[in-house]
């Protein structure tokens, strides 16, 4: 018994000790573009970033928001693109969350998706997670993600749909878990218990541009955040933190950009992001929204990050979190301290 709580301790500690998932989304819109000399560049050039982890982005399509049939279109990547960029990542050394995505071809936000057909729906969408577990598991996939931002499909009327989905990923895929969920309806989630993470698209608005100001109000966000997956018993994970370079971008992360270029506020946002959550309990880490194949030109108020100084900001915090540390100090120490002095005794006794 004292064998089996040792070991226990020992895993815990372990578990404990690992380095965060800090990384980077790279989506691609194309059936090949996975596969191209171009992206396994943009793969080489994100693991020179330091940063440890790569989530791709497949993306299904529907018609619109009410549509019954989600499924891969021609800006789908093709199953054996996907395979491509798994292993070019692999081989730069990055560790891979397969995290896909469903869009509406006309446009609009798919965390209003809403079927007509709710069990249809869920009919199709399940085989083609299914299907994408099968692949997860045969190139070795890091980590799975569900599902992305679907917020009125994943409220409580629906929570036996996903519980039913994510038990059948189970038996395909032996990997860690979890759901994305956007930032605004992440306690609404009623399955949190049955992943692994604790999943959060994190485009916390805050109003003011200053960076104290931001670190406060991301703060307030953080402890929010970290009370969902205190609740759940998850670590957390925001699979998604992204904001555009331009004015006024903190007051809505989740915009592409279009404005006044300001990369300053970019950096001090992400700069921000960083402060308030690497301290907290149970951060497990953040995947950034986005890479892009090609450095930003001059001027560029999109989300992305190259050519940046918010990549500057993401570097360092992500070589900080590979540097080699001392081991840590076993936990359960004087716990076994206690056990062999409980044995000691217990033989002095016997003679």
């Amino acid at each position: 018994m004292l064998g089996a709580l040792a070991g226990g301790l020992l895993v815990a500690s372990s578990l404990s000790a690992a380095p965060p998932i800090l990384g980077f989304n790279y989506p691609v819109w194309s059936r090949e573009g996975y596969a191209s000399a171009a992206a396994a560049d943009a793969l080489q050039d994100l693991a020179a970033t330091g940063a440890g982890w790569v989530a791709l982005t497949p993306t299904l399509y529907q018609r619109d928001r009410r549509d019954s049939d989600p499924a891969a279109g021609p800006r789908t990547p093709s199953d054996d693109s996907l395979r491509a960029a798994i292993r070019a990542a692999k081989a730069a050394g990055l560790k891979v969350a397969l995290k896909p995505h469903v869009d509406i071809e006309g446009g609009g936000v798919r965390a209003l998706i809403e079927p007509r057909d709710p069990e249809r729906w869920f009919a199709a969408y399940d085989a083609r997670m299914l299907r994408y577990a099968r692949l997860a598991r045969e190139e070795r996939v890091d980590l799975f993600v569900v599902g992305t931002e679907l917020a009125l499909l994943t409220l409580p009327p629906r929570g036996r749909d996903w519980r039913e989905l994510i038990a059948r990923v189970r038996a395909i895929y032996p990997g860690p878990l979890t759901y994305a969920a956007n930032w605004e309806a992440a306690q609404a989630v009623t399955f949190w218990r049955e992943l692994d993470y604790v999943g959060i698209d994190a485009y916390y608005p805050v109003p003011f541009a200053r960076p104290a100001l931001m670190r406060a109000g991301l703060e307030a966000w953080s402890l929010e955040a970290e009370a969902i997956a205190r609740a759940a018993g998850k670590p957390l994970l925001l699979t998604e933190v992204g904001i555009a370079s331009c004015r006024g971008a903190q007051r809505s992360p989740w915009g592409y950009g279009g404005g006044r270029a300001d990369d300053r506020l970019q950096a001090d946002y992400f700069r921000a992001v960083l402060d308030a959550f690497l301290p907290r309990r149970g951060f497990a880490g953040l995947l950034v929204w986005q890479w892009t194949e090609r450095d930003a030109a001059p001027g560029d108020s999109s989300m992305s990050v190259r050519a940046k100084p918010a990549l500057a900001v993401l570097s360092r915090a992500f070589r900080a979190s590979r540097a080699p540390q001392p081991p840590p100090e076993p936990a359960h120490g004087p716990a076994r301290e206690r056990a062999a002095a409980v044995l000691s005794q217990a033989e002095l006794l016997t003679r």
